[in-house]
Parts: C-alpha cells; sequence; structure tokens
C-alpha cells in the first residue's frame, strides 16, 4: 500500500508565513499580555533532563529528525532546520508546508545554526532531534535563554520509531503522529510473513548509497543503518558490527577489503533515488570488478530500495512497498 497524501488540512505552512512577520520579537515570546494567565505547563523527560514545557506549544522551532514527523502531525511550526534528505518521501502538502518554513540551519550541519533566526520565530519551544554525537556543536545556553530546549538525538539511524513519538508528544501531536504506525506495523508483519520461508535462511548487508564516500571506498551498513534499520521489522538477518565499537552501525571500508567484508553474505541492499536512478559514488562502486566478483552480486541477489531515508511511519510505508517489490524479485522468490 503506497501512501499518497495525507488528507488533513495542513496549519504549518501558515504558521510559517506568520513567523515571518515575528523578526524583532526575540525575547518576548514567553511574555504574556497585561491580564492573561501564564499558559500551561508540563513536565517533559528529555535525553537532556527533566524539563517545563508548554502543554500546548504554538511556536515551535525544530531541527533534525524531528522536522518531518511534526511537520506530518501538523505540529505548530514557527521555523524549523532544513531536512532535504526526504524531499523525495514528501507529498506535494507536506512539502509545501516545509517549504513555507523559514530555515534556521542547512541540512546536518547544527554546528551552523542561526541563532538569530530561531530568536526571529519566537519559539515557545525548541526541539532539536539532531544525531546525539553533534550535541555538543549547539550552544545549548543560548538556545535555553529563548525557550525550553528539547534534546531527543538518534544514536542510530533506526531509533526514529521511537524518539518520533517523543517529538509528536513533546509537541502535543501524539494522536496525529500516531495515526500510520498500525498500518506500518501491519505491513511489516505481511512483509515478513510473506517472504520468512524463502530469505529467513539468508544473510543480508547494507551498503550506504550517500555516505559522502572518497574514491577507493565504501560505506558498510550493519543493522539499524541508514537503509538497513527499514529492513528492522521484517525478520531478516543483518550479521556482523563495525570494528570500532563507537561507531555502532556502518563503517568506511577500502573497496579492496569488500571480498572479505561483504563476499560471505548472500544478499545486499542499498538505497535509490525515487526514480530508482543510483547515486554517483554507488556508481563507481558497482563499476569495480572486485564489487562485481561478489557472490551476491554474481547470484543477482541485490535489493535497491527507493525512499531509503524514511524516517517516520507514514514514509517508511513507502520504503517497505520498495522493499517488498524488490525481494519479490530475488532468485529464491522465482524458483517457487
Amino acid at each position: 500500500m503506497r501512501v499518497e497524501g495525507l488528507g488533513r488540512v495542513r496549519r504549518a505552512a501558515a504558521i510559517g508565513a506568520a513567523a515571518m512577520l515575528a523578526i524583532g520579537l526575540a525575547g518576548c515570546g514567553s511574555d504574556s499580555d497585561a491580564g492573561e494567565e501564564p499558559s500551561a505547563t508540563r513536565t517533559f523527560e528529555a535525553q537532556n533532563g527533566s524539563l517545563e514545557i508548554p502543554a500546548d506549544p504554538q511556536r515551535i522551532v525544530a531541527c533534525g529528525y524531528a522536522v518531518l514527523p511534526l511537520l506530518q502531525a501538523e505540529a505548530n511550526l514557527a521555523a524549523a532546520c532544513e531536512w532535504t534528505r526526504e524531499l523525495d518521501n514528501m507529498d506535494a502538502e507536506t512539502a509545501a508546508a516545509y517549504e513555507a518554513l523559514p530555515k534556521v540551519a542547512p541540512d546536518g550541519a547544527v554546528s551552523e545554526l542561526d541563532y538569530e533566526a530561531v530568536a526571529a520565530a519566537a519559539p515557545d519551544l525548541i526541539i532539536m532531534g539532531v544525531p546525539a554525537r553533534v550535541q555538543s556543536q549547539l550552544d545549548t545556553a543560548k538556545l535555553e535563554a529563548l525557550a525550553p530546549v528539547v534534546f531527543l538525538g538518534l544514536t542510530d539511524p533506526g531509533d526514529w520509531r521511537v524518539l518520533g513519538e517523543q517529538y509528536a508528544d513533546a509537541a502535543g501531536v501524539s494522536e496525529e503522529y500516531g495515526e500510520y504506525k498500525e498500518q506500518y506495523e501491519a505491513r511489516a508483519a505481511e512483509i515478513a510473513g510473506k517472504y520468512r520461508g524463502t530469505l529467513g535462511n539468508l544473510t543480508f548487508a547494507g551498503v550506504c548509497n550517500v555516505c559522502g564516500t572518497e574514491p577507493g571506498e565504501f560505506y558498510r551498513e550493519y543493522a539499524s543503518s541508514y537503509t538497513t534499520n527499514l529492513f528492522q521489522d521484517l525478520d531478516l538477518q543483518f550479521p556482523g558490527q563495525p570494528a570500532d565499537p563507537e561507531a555502532v552501525h556502518g563503517e568506511y571500508l577500502s573497496v579492496e577489503e569488500i571480498g572479505r567484508n561483504l563476499g560471505d553474505v548472500d544478499v545486499i541492499v542499498y538505497g535509490v533515488e525515487a526514480d530508482g536512478s543510483v547515486s554517483p559514488e554507488l556508481q563507481e562502486l558497482m563499476a569495480s570488478p572486485l564489487w562485481q566478483a561478489l557472490p551476491a552480486v554474481q547470484a543477482g541477489n541485490l535489493v535497491p530500495v527507493r525512499h531509503s531515508h524514511a524516517a517516520t511511519y507514514e514514509t517508511a510505508l513507502l520504503a517497505l512497498d520498495s522493499i517488498d517489490q524488490a525481494l519479490a524479485a530475488l532468485p529464491a522468490n522465482q524458483q517457487q
């Protein structure tokens, strides 16, 4: 089942446009007009501690993995960090809402966060969903002077399942975000059951398509990495781990090592663009005689995955459709 539309009225675009009127309001976002009651708050447990946050936040600044789930759940976003990695996963309404928001940092570069732009958005809540490893790049004190800061950072890409629900909880839109969880779980269970008999004893490995590799190297994805995490609920085996435990879910390796590293796996998965095209770095890898000599490649046991950067239940449904199609085409399923 492919999810093409949200079927809900978007508020984020209007809120993003309204944020442009907030220039010069830094420091005023929490001031109450004379005679108004203070906004209600509640306690929220984040990775950076127990926080008092608005019970019904109206002007949220979101970054990292928090951006798309909050857009899809119609949270009250006033600004966001760029999240271009999932533009191909957004339907037209979501993309329009995203484009309408003022952007406060480039994609994947929280070290370049524009604190003045955050202040101009007059936030009453800031939700940071950037990876845990880059938390130290934030000037948290400067952000906390503007609004409560909820930090919920990923350790590995597969954490989106848990953290997406937490972002929605902090933003007060849990019911809207959870709408697609049951659909996702049902679809994953369907695919797992469909291929358990033919693929359950095979071993899988992933190769990253956009990990910024240098010439002569590739990025091996282990379980719960950028693309492989989408197989996490399908009961398929992704053995192995990086030599450096701190790498957690993947590592850069020389192409010369590819036979030793991928020569004993049965199936290789990798991400492709929404139109099915392959990134330049994967094209280079696949042109190597060492890649072409891998048993999995020679056997035709390759699984290209569209929407491979999906990090919400709604967009992961798109990825599951692509995975289902690619698994069905494997030789093991053609011999039935």
